[in-house]
């Protein structure tokens, strides 16, 4: 008899053990899922922002492409321009002489203006008096 109460106790004491095992396991579990499903939410909005830069980037080549076609087009019609500019001036005197000298003073003054003095200043409209600056000088010179 004594025999069988030790092993009922032994049997009670295993029963209570295995229950704090499966709860302690049951946390566990909960605590593993809550992680899994973190981590399958961030790997959906990682992969969502891994589109949108692979976007981002087929959309920027396709633009520098394009860029680099017009910036071919605008050296071609510049070289054609300048070899234009070239036999003009090889071939015609008077275009020669008029290439060669300098512009009117009243052409000048109208290309000179004070620098700005930040981005600011340059955005306000200038006043009819003052002229506009001349893109080949440095301001101030």
């Amino acid at each position: 008899m004594k025999t069988l109460i030790v092993l009922l106790l032994l049997a009670l004491a295993g029963l209570v053990w295995l229950g704090r095992e499966n709860s302690t396991l049951a946390r566990s579990f909960e605590k593993a899922n809550r992680v899994a499903d973190g981590q399958k939410t961030q790997i959906s909005m990682l992969k969502n922002q891994l589109n949108v830069a692979v976007s981002l980037a087929d959309k920027n080549e396709r633009a520098q492409v394009t860029l680099r076609g017009q910036l071919d087009a605008a050296r071609e019609a510049a070289q054609r321009q300048e070899q234009t500019i070239t036999r003009l001036l090889n071939e015609n005197d008077e275009f020669r002489r008029w290439y060669r000298t300098g512009l009117p003073d009243a052409v000048r003054r109208v290309h000179q203006r004070p620098a700005c003095a930040s981005a600011g200043h340059c955005l306000q409209r200038l006043p009819e008096s003052q002229p506009v600056p001349d893109a080949g000088q440095r301001p101030g010179h």
